[in-house]
């Protein structure tokens, strides 16, 4: 990092702390001025030409009342740390798309700048074979390499992350809040967990509560920080559905889990089909046709490694993970279940599970409704009536 670099940043920070400028105004005024320490150091005769009077009576008094070395030494007490775009780690792939964030408040880590990357987003009220179709392509897409982003919420964002990091990859939230806020609150442990094997993103100031209108605007994040964009389940009229417009305008590659006709949950996704989105059939084949398997090997693997046989499947939503502590009961075989009919030992050469283990894991689903015998030593994934998790 260079002095110069450094001279930046409290003085970006500055920028992001004063009430009244809109991300737009931030870009114009640095643009204007060459960099935040010369809007700072700005003629008030200056600002007239491009702000109107509110937003110069609001840039003047922040002038006044606050001190950028002294709000910034402040801000660097706290965990959370800032990446303005003046900073040489500010992630390429941002600055690529039409409305960039003027800088990025993180708590973990940035997404490895030449590590493919791929967002999975989807339905918060999702279906079982959503939650299926979620944990295994995020496994899948870890053990390629590729990092997953999303946006923490509950349904498919949660628990592709979830899987992601089971699998031993990464994942990346990007946050409607500050990035010092975990919302949902089910979700805390992922976020802890976040901050450790991945990194919490936002573009608000850390306190920001979550508001409905700030979601939609950190959608472009998601979508900007990914090379594609995955889309599992999604209604004819979704927030998800925004993220893939976006991703869209940005230049990136739509993909979608195709679904049953009558399933409200897949309608969305369908649509996507019809206007031309990429249709997911296996991660490998995604990876192929997209260029971000960028590595062969004689078996045809990925880049990357191999899943690892734990036995153990991704934590559901407010679970802890177990690493952290204990694993959370019958979870592990579920994930191998499917909608056709598997068999004891199939389902144990697919886990890494004791044969034992397999057996008595079965019976617990079964008790819990979760899955079900369907002839001798025959089992399949139970589906809920509702869809609802």
């Amino acid at each position: 990092m260079t002095e110069a670099w450094k001279q930046q940043q409290p003085y970006a920070y500055w920028l992001e702390c004063v009430r009244g400028l809109g991300r737009g105004t931030r870009w114009e005024l640095t643009e204007r001025a060459g960099s935040p320490k010369a809007v700072y150091d700005m003629p008030e005769e200056e600002w007239r030409e491009i702000l109107p009077e509110k937003k110069r009576k609001a840039l003047g008094q922040a002038r006044a009342e606050m001190n950028p070395e002294e709000i910034y030494l402040q801000f660097c007490r706290h965990p959370v740390r800032y990446v303005p775009n003046t900073h040489p780690g500010y992630p390429a792939r941002l600055k690529k798309i039409p409305d960039p964030p003027f800088g990025i408040f993180l708590w973990g880590e940035l997404p490895p700048p030449g590590q493919p990357a791929v967002a999975v987003i989807g339905a918060r009220e999702c279906s079982e074979y959503g939650r299926y179709m979620a944990e295994r392509t995020a496994m899948e897409l870890a053990a390629a390499g590729v990092c997953v982003i999303s946006g923490m919420a509950r349904g498919i964002d949660g628990i592709s992350q979830r899987a992601a990091l089971r699998a031993g990859g990464k994942s990346f939230a990007v946050l409607g809040s500050g990035a010092d806020v975990c919302y949902p609150p089910e979700n805390k442990n992922l976020y802890e967990t976040l901050k450790t094997r991945g990194g919490i993103l936002s573009e608000y100031l850390p306190g920001t509560q979550p508001k409905a209108g700030l979601f939609p605007q950190r959608n472009r994040i998601i979508s900007g920080l990914a090379d594609i964009v995955l889309i599992v389940e999604a209604r004819e009229r979704s927030g998800t559905l925004i993220t893939a417009d976006m991703a869209l305008e940005q230049g990136k590659e739509v993909w979608v889990v195709p679904g049953r006709l009558t399933d409200p949950l897949s309608a969305g996704c369908n649509r996507l089909m019809k206007q031309g989105a990429g249709i997911l059939t296996s991660v490998e084949e995604m990876l192929e046709e997209t260029g971000l398997r960028t590595c062969h090997t004689d078996g045809g693997g990925y880049i990357g490694r191999e899943p690892e046989k734990t036995g153990k499947a991704p934590c559901r939503e407010g679970e802890t993970f177990p690493d952290m502590a204990p694993e959370g009961k019958s979870a592990g075989i579920f994930l191998y279940l499917d909608d056709y009919p598997k068999s004891v030992e199939q389902l144990q050469r697919e886990s890494g599970m004791e044969y034992r283990q397999t057996v008595c894991e079965l019976m617990e689903l079964c008790v819990e409704n979760r899955a079900e015998q369907v002839s001798a030593g025959q089992y399949v994934r139970k589906h809920k009536a509702d869809g609802k998790l």
